[in-house]
């Protein structure tokens, strides 16, 4: 067992050698600094990221993104910097008469413009008629504008899932302009 072993450790240290790396501390042993003054440890903060010109404080390191690349921090999340939030759609859901939700049921709230889906809101527990907004924070694809005209559709998930299913309750609002106010929508469908 103990060839085997000192075998083992024998290879592992050729290996590394052959590659031009140097073989690992064996268990118990604590392994060296480094004496070499070039390298520097994998996670290194030593160095603040470049700062790009006209770039705030503390955020050199978006300096380093790939050209295209969607913004990260606070003008990603809506923040401040963002406008975001300022494209919105705003009014109230109400539930037709003739349906009722039940106890488990989740309100989507969903801007689509044609076939792509550029936001969603998902909120549990709706009571009727409810007030609702739909922003660009709550954009599906970031980078994707929120912008109008859109459908807003009010779907009433009885799975609770996003995808529709057979028994979804559902209501549309065409061409609806962004920004807006006071949006009406009514659910009034049964999906087959």
């Amino acid at each position: 067992m103990k060839k085997t072993l000192k075998l083992a450790s024998l290879l592992v240290a050729a290996g590394c050698l052959a590659c031009g790396g140097s073989p690992a501390p064996r268990a118990g042993a604590s392994a060296a600094p480094a004496e070499s003054g070039d390298l520097k440890p994998i996670g290194t903060r030593e160095a603040p990221a470049p700062q790009a010109a006209g770039m705030p404080p503390g955020q050199g390191d978006l300096a380093s993104l790939p050209p295209g690349h969607p913004p990260i921090g606070p003008a990603a999340a809506g923040g401040p910097a963002s406008d975001r939030s300022a494209a919105h759609v705003a009014g109230t859901v109400q539930l037709s008469p003739k349906l009722v939700a039940g106890p488990g049921d989740v309100l989507y709230l969903i801007a689509k413009k044609g076939p792509t889906t550029l936001a969603v809101r998902r909120i549990e527990k709706p009571a009727f008629p409810l007030d609702f907004e739909v922003t660009g924070a709550d954009a599906m694809v970031s980078g994707v504008p929120f912008e109008g005209p859109v459908d807003l559709v009010a779907r009433l998930s009885r799975s609770g899932d996003a995808i529709p299913t057979k028994g979804d309750l559902e209501g549309v609002t065409k061409d609806v302009a962004v920004p807006a106010s006071g949006v009406k929508v009514t659910i009034d469908t049964t999906r087959p």
